[in-house]
């Protein structure tokens, strides 16, 4: 009669175990790269006036986990003549899991937006990660 020790079964198992984790982990692996865990967003410069400063046309870049639903919501404001300029939109998006590019029409509120630096901020809202923003100064141009 053959009796087994407890150690070498343990052994058995953990090696068995371990094969079995690292023929699954490659797959893991790749699916883990085709969709990221965060979400980023970037204003891109320079974004286009049209009708003469009455709007702009505004590319934003950005990335969120697969499947996931995400709002994004972009801002500009810019000094003129020490008046303030600004404006607002909101897209919702459906996310790839990849670099996407979406552009937003932002109309002008109480003041036309000139051909020159403009203070541009996104965020994207992607459930269940915390939100992603960009901050930063754009050009504008015809």
């Amino acid at each position: 009669m053959m009796k087994f020790s407890g150690g070498k079964t343990l052994a058995v198992v953990a090696v068995a175990g371990g094969a079995i984790a690292a023929s699954i982990a490659p797959v893991m692996a790749d699916v883990s790269a085709q969709s990221p865990s965060t979400s980023l967003v970037r204003v891109e410069s320079p974004a286009k006036l049209k009708a003469w400063g009455a709007a702009v046309d505004v590319q934003v870049t950005y990335v969120c986990p697969r499947y996931s639903s995400a709002y994004l919501n972009v801002s500009l404001s810019q000094n003129v003549l020490g008046r303030i300029a600004s404006g607002g939109a909101s897209q919702q998006l459906t996310c790839t899991g990849g670099f996407e590019t979406t552009t937003l029409y932002i109309q002008a509120q109480n003041l036309a937006f000139w051909p020159i630096e403009t203070s541009a901020k996104a965020e994207l809202n992607a459930y269940p990660n915390s939100p992603a923003t960009d901050a930063r100064e754009i050009k504008l141009q015809y």
